[in-house]
C-alpha cells in the first residue's frame, strides 16, 4: 500500500471513529418519542394515500440513520481500494494474455529464427567438411538404415 493509501485510510478512519463517538453521546442525549407521519397506500388498493402517524424513539431513528450514514462511509472508504485492486488485475491479465500470445505464436517464430540460425552458420549444407585433412565423405551427415551398406576401402572389420 502506498503511502497516500495509508494517509487516506487513516484519516478515514479517524473520521469514522470521531462519527461514532459523537453518535453515542447523541443517542444517550435523546431519549424521546417522535412522532412521523407517511403519506401511505390505502388499505383498499384505491389510488388514494393515507395519512398514517408513527411514534418512534428518537435514538431509534437516528440509529437507523446513522447505520446508513456509517456503510456509506465505510463503501467510500474502500472505493479506492477496490478501484486499484481491479486495475492492477486487469494490468495483470493483459500481462498473461501478452505472455499466452507470445507462447501461441511460438512455433512460428521458432521456426524462422531456426531458419535465419541455419543460414549463419551454413547448416543447409550438410556435406562440408568441418574439420581439415577429413575427406567430405566421412563427415556427411548419416544416412538413415537401409539395410547392409557396401564396404569401401580402408574399412576395418
Amino acid at each position: 500500500m502506498s503511502l497516500l493509501g495509508k494517509v487516506y485510510l487513516l484519516v478515514s478512519l479517524i473520521l469514522l471513529a470521531l462519527g461514532l463517538v459523537w453518535t453515542i453521546a447523541t443517542l444517550g442525549a435523546n431519549t424521546g418519542w417522535v412522532e412521523v407521519v407517511l403519506w401511505l397506500p390505502a388499505g383498499d388498493l384505491s389510488p388514494s394515500l393515507v395519512r398514517r402517524r408513527f411514534e418512534i424513539h428518537s435514538a431509534a431513528l437516528l440509529a437507523g440513520w446513522v447505520a446508513t450514514g456509517a456503510l456509506l462511509a465505510i463503501s467510500a472508504i474502500r472505493a479506492p481500494f477496490r478501484i486499484r485492486a481491479a486495475a492492477i488485475a486487469q494490468r495483470r491479465t493483459r500481462e498473461l494474455e501478452r505472455e499466452v500470445l507470445e507462447l501461441r505464436t511460438l512455433p512460428l517464430r521458432q521456426e524462422d529464427e531456426d531458419e535465419l540460425l541455419a543460414r549463419e552458420a551454413h547448416l543447409s549444407d550438410t556435406r562440408r567438411p568441418v574439420m581439415l585433412g577429413t575427406s567430405a565423405q566421412s563427415m556427411a551427415a548419416p544416412r538413415a538404415w537401409s539395410g547392409p551398406q557396401p564396404r569401401r576401402e580402408g574399412d576395418v572389420g
